[in-house]
């Protein structure tokens, strides 16, 4: 069978892609602060010219990272979801283990290495503005959602996912100083067991 032929707009989107990943592992490796654009086209293994074609700015270029860094993240959730509610698990721990991955993972720790760089610099700012929102407020809506389907009442799932969250990136900023590893499962732990008494599931 003759394979069909991609568009010129699905090669430069996977083009697009390509260097967006290459660009979220430079600066997972160096910082933003060691972000140079020859470190991402040898990174993606293409021509600074083709980089350049496809993202004329840095501007640009971090932005499509810090898109990219969210959407993997909002992907793994739903993966997380689906397994996870598939094999019968509860859905507060599963909404904990997520967190929990989240914020101890580059893809965190990359947008917030780039938010932090862009709090100077209102273009990058105000773009940042408009992709968090897409993405990572609607992964707290679909855990509230979950929640809600699951026994406890919009208002009380909303505020256990605001406060998990909240819990979840302090302990994942701690790691900054602290070693967390000694103490967060049993955080994690005691965190669960409040909820339960805070926010009782209801049954039917």
């Amino acid at each position: 069978m003759k394979r069909q032929r991609r568009s010129q707009g699905e090669r430069s989107e996977e083009m697009r892609e390509r260097v967006a990943h290459a660009t979220f592992e430079v600066i997972a490796a160096r910082g933003f602060s060691g972000l140079r654009t020859a470190a991402v086209a040898e990174q993606a293994g293409v021509s600074q010219g083709a980089l350049l074609h496809h993202f004329e700015t840095k501007h640009g270029l971090t932005l499509a990272t810090v898109e990219y860094a969210f959407a993997r993240a909002s992907a793994k959730t739903e993966d997380i979801i689906e397994a996870g509610l598939a094999r019968g698990e509860d859905p507060i721990d599963l909404m904990l283990d997520d967190f929990r991955l989240y914020f101890f993972n580059d893809d965190f720790w990359v947008s917030l290495d780039i938010t932090i760089n862009a709090s100077k610099d209102p273009e990058l700012k105000g773009g940042i503005r408009e992709i968090v929102p897409r993405y990572r407020l609607g992964v707290y809506r679909r855990w509230v959602g979950i929640l809600s389907e699951n026994g406890w009442s919009t208002s009380d799932a909303e505020e256990i996912v605001r406060m998990s969250a909240a819990l979840t990136t302090g302990l994942g900023i701690r790691t900054l100083f602290d070693d967390v590893d000694e103490y967060l499962a049993s955080t994690l732990r005691k965190w669960r067991k409040m909820v339960d008494a805070a926010w009782p599931r209801k049954t039917a």
